[in-house]
């Protein structure tokens, strides 16, 4: 598999599903509040008014809401990036700035996000939303879907997972984590509880903590040595989408898109994605902890860990 990246990230029509929906999403903050610092705690509650127990969690999806509130639409783009490469799996790899339109994508949005939220001149309105976009797209830039252009992000390659027709895109959005956690019907959203995310982050926050996945932890903070400005910001994101997107050659699409097209994905395929979306949302927690950190408490938390 050919992978390369160009760092100082596209737009094709990638995602117009929100990567990993309700579920996904607050599971991702739920584990990152578990290793935030209380100074970072403070400040973070502080800016979204929120002091409950799912204070991240709460806002999670809150910028797929926004982009389909009437004169939003701008923000659409800055959900994905489209790695123009060989279709999958022949090469996966993002070459940048050129996969990154004008008008912004993902690793351009965390970027200016991550500047925003640390600039005192602005409105504390505007450093509030900066915050809650920076929650968000360290989610979706963890869903391998959201860093590639073939078919449109896999919302055009149709599949059926257990039975219910959906397209691969929105399989792993919502459907597979759904079914991960036994949720029905997998492809519908809006019973997830609380208590379904948080009784999930708990269960990805020991693994990371005394199981298969500790080892890994400093690996995925390799780019939070980058200095949060905007530019060290792109230079970071544009890592993780990287890291993201050889998902899409190495499982997501290692059958090629179009023969993955109308065929159920709810058995084997479904299986061996399990492992990679659990992986996936421990890596975008593990990320923001270290990120929001990073902006407010100026390390990541993590230095002791071993």
């Amino acid at each position: 598999m050919k992978t390369s990246v160009v760092i100082p990230v596209v737009l094709a029509q990638a995602a117009t599903v929100s990567a990993w929906g309700k579920l996904g999403h607050a599971t991702i903050a739920s584990v990152a509040q578990q290793y935030l610092t209380p100074n970072t705690v403070d400040q973070v509650q502080a800016m979204l008014g929120d002091n409950s127990t799912t204070y991240m969690g709460n806002i999670a999806s809150w910028a797929d809401t926004f982009r389909s509130e009437s004169g939003n639409g701008w923000s659409s783009g800055f959900h994905y990036v489209n790695g123009h490469d060989a279709p999958p799996p022949e090469s996966c790899h993002l070459i940048l700035p050129e996969d990154c339109p004008p008008e912004g994508c993902i690793v351009s949005a965390i970027g200016n996000y991550t500047e925003r939220v640390q600039n005192k001149k602005l409105s504390a309105e505007q450093r509030t939303q900066a915050l809650k976009f920076i929650i968000h797209f360290l989610g979706d830039i963890t869903q391998p879907l959201h860093t590639e252009a073939f078919g449109g992000g896999g919302n055009n390659v149709t599949v059926t997972f257990q039975g219910y027709k959906t397209n691969l895109h929105a399989a792993w959005d919502t459907s597979i984590p759904n079914a991960m956690l036994g949720i029905s019907p997998p492809t519908y959203a809006a019973n997830i509880t609380d208590a379904d995310f948080l009784g999930w982050a708990n269960n990805l926050a020991a693994k990371i903590n005394l199981g298969s996945y500790h080892k890994d932890v400093r690996k995925w903070l390799r780019y939070h040595a980058l200095p949060t400005n905007r530019k060290g910001a792109e230079r970071a994101a544009a890592a993780w989408a990287q890291d993201s997107n050889e998902e899409v050659c190495d499982y997501v699409m290692k059958v090629p898109g179009n023969q993955l097209n109308g065929t159920e994905i709810g058995g084997d395929y479904y299986q061996g994605a399990k492992e990679v979306v659990e992986r996936s949302i421990i890596k975008g927690g593990v990320r923001l902890a270290g990120w929001l950190n990073l902006i407010f408490d100026k390390h990541t938390g993590f230095e002791s860990w071993h």
